[in-house]
């Protein structure tokens, strides 16, 4: 194999790399040789790569490819298909060409993994034992290796991992590559392009190694030790360190601002100088906070006496300032709600704002116009209603359209209609948490009925439309209660000892309070009392108008946790009644949300 890969590194890209090594300052004093490793001239490289049925715990093994890999030749090389016990999936299929038939023919893992453990553990007449474990993604390879050693009782040898996915975000960061996918690296590096079968992409991964080890050198990349030392921090961003030393271990928000004073990054935490002191550690790999902090000057902070009023801060602040660093930011236009209509014919309408008094009639809120739609068009689908926007008065005809014909709509624009359409309509307002409960069903048993058949993409529309309606339902059901709260008043314990009192009328806050550890219940009393004044409160015309969907959605949360307790509730139902209608599909929403997650074939 050539040990010429690429051409010289940049002048920009030699300048990142300078910035990796440590400075003088952070030298450590000098230890013994043992603590540097092995030189990575004299290390032998086994550089792995696995296909399988999928990802998790539950996917299996298809085919294992390694190479020995020493002094910049290979030095032998594994491959081995496996047979499974379930089929591969057909998009596996198309991915690494790999078929059902292919592995049939195969040997299963419990003699394929022997051979392989075999090849690892070799004394190999051209290289030293295996000390190095190399895989791009490593956790991905590492973790199936570890469950067929746990299956099988048959240990690993003792290795150390080398994630080159890893080092290639630290060596080459944007916009020197353009990702970090094996194959767009094997191209800068100069390799064959990988083809998802397993030793192809270890031979190209070998040669990304290669490459990596090479610019390496300018880091400071010489011994197997310095693996983990290129994982620290880079000075630049170190260097920020000194912003939150000051800061207080208590509640709080935090602004990161740059030299003008501009906000950069707005946050909070239980503990505001852990929090800060954590952007300038190993754990944190975020870019954007790494961009962030290279242009940070100055914290500011507020300090809180729970963690929830600086969650509800923080979101305000958001709001307000608008800060380029936090991705999501608040905007209480964004949301969507979803009303039947008080019309003499109703239908489902689209609306940011409706009034306080139909908010039996609801559903949302939505936090895209998109899923709003979604929900809005399967629900009339369901409930056969009107979708038309024109007026349509009683006793008189209007424009029809096919969904008459269809029997897709009650069609109330034909005067012979209109009475049973309003007698449908009465009886769906009266019922219509049982009638979306019902939607649910039947969208969860079409969703099962199209995967039997293998229309797996209609059934994916069907479980975005029934995952939309599900969410919606379960946020009307924990918001609606703090939305008609004429009054509200709700305790929790502070962190190192007394009460904070929080005090809400139709989902706004609208006074805090705090007891000290140990006061008499007289001063509690006369705290509870003085907070009560603020009521009544004129209520608002419009439902959540003036507060953040997602400051609502923050303090439902809070009052079911543990410690919780109620002082003061006015003007709602029960906040205790045992979970129900689409609360309590809980397990339901869960295993959506797990299923939406798009299938990675990242390597």
């Amino acid at each position: 194999m050539s040990a010429q890969f690429f051409g010289p590194p940049s002048r920009a890209l030699k300048n990142h790399l300078s910035t990796l090594l440590p400075s003088s300052g952070e030298l450590a004093p000098q230890g013994e040789f043992s603590q540097l490793g092995t030189p990575l001239a004299e290390c032998c490289f086994l550089v792995v790569d696995l296909e399988t049925t999928g990802m998790g715990a539950g996917a299996e093994i298809t085919e294992i490819a390694a190479a020995r890999y020493y002094k910049r030749r290979l030095c032998g090389t594994f491959r081995s298909l496996v047979r499974t016990r379930r089929s591969i999936p057909p998009r596996i299929v198309a991915l690494t060409g790999i078929t059902n038939s292919m592995v049939l023919a195969a040997e299963p893992l419990e003699e394929v993994f022997p051979r392989f453990l075999a090849f690892w553990r070799a004394d190999h007449p051209d290289s030293p034992p295996v000390n190095t474990l190399v895989a791009h993604n490593a956790s991905f390879d590492t973790g199936f290796l570890r469950r067929a050693a746990e299956q099988l009782d048959a240990p690993l040898p003792h290795a150390l991992t080398v994630d080159t996915l890893a080092i290639a975000r630290l060596l080459l960061p944007r916009p020197f590559v353009a990702n970090h996918r094996l194959a767009t690296l094997a191209k800068y590096f100069g390799a064959e392009k990988p083809t998802h079968r397993a030793l192809e992409d270890v031979l190209a991964t070998v040669t990304v190694l290669q490459g990596l080890l090479d610019l390496g050198q300018g880091a400071g990349l010489t011994h197997t030790q310095d693996f983990r030392v290129l994982q620290k921090v880079p000075r630049q961003i170190r260097a920020k360190r000194v912003l939150g030393v000051n800061l207080p271990e208590r509640p709080g928000v935090y602004i990161f601002e740059d030299e003008e004073g501009k906000p950069l990054y707005v946050g909070s935490a239980s503990n505001l100088r852990t929090r800060v002191g954590s952007y300038t550690t190993v754990g944190e790999k975020r870019r954007q906070m790494r961009e962030m902090l290279a242009a940070a000057c100055h914290i500011r902070h507020y300090c809180f006496p729970h963690v929830l009023l600086a969650r509800l801060k923080e979101l305000d602040l958001i709001a307000r300032l608008n800060p380029p660093f936090n991705r999501a930011s608040t905007r209480p236009d964004k949301y969507w709600l979803l009303e039947l209509t008080d019309e003499d014919f109703p239908r489902l309408r689209l609306s940011k704002r409706v009034e306080r008094e139909t908010h039996s009639r609801i559903l949302g809120p939505f936090s895209t116009r998109k899923s709003a739609e979604r929900v809005r068009r399967v629900l009339s689908q369901q409930w056969s209603l009107r979708t038309c926007t024109q007026e349509i008065s009683p006793g008189a005809p209007a424009d029809s359209c096919y969904l008459e014909q269809l029997g897709a709509c009650l069609a109330p624009c034909r005067p012979q209609n209109q009475e049973k359409y309003a007698q449908h309509l009465t009886q769906l307002a009266a019922n219509k948490s049982a009638a979306e409960l019902t939607a649910v069903d039947t969208l969860l048993e079409k969703v099962r009925n199209l995967a039997e058949n293998e229309e797996y993409e209609q059934a994916a529309v069907i479980r975005e439309q029934l995952f939309s309606l599900l969410r919606a339902g379960a946020e009307q059901e924990l918001l609606a209660p703090l939305l008609g709260a004429e009054e509200l008043i709700f305790a929790l314990p502070a962190p190192h000892g007394g009460w904070v009192y929080v005090a809400l009328a139709y989902g706004k806050v609208v006074g805090t309070a705090f007891t000290c550890a140990n006061a008499p219940k007289i001063a509690i009393d006369q705290t509870v009392a003085a907070l009560a004044e603020v009521f009544p409160v004129s209520a608002p015309h419009f439902l959540g108008q003036g507060i953040l969907w997602e400051q609502l959605h923050v303090l439902a949360q809070q009052l079911y946790q543990p410690g919780t307790r109620i002082v003061r509730i006015r003007g709602t139902a029960a906040l205790a009644w045992p979970a129900q209608g689409m609360l309590s599909r809980t397990q339901l929403r869960e295993t959506l949300a797990q299923a939406r997650k798009p299938y990675s074939f990242q390597l």
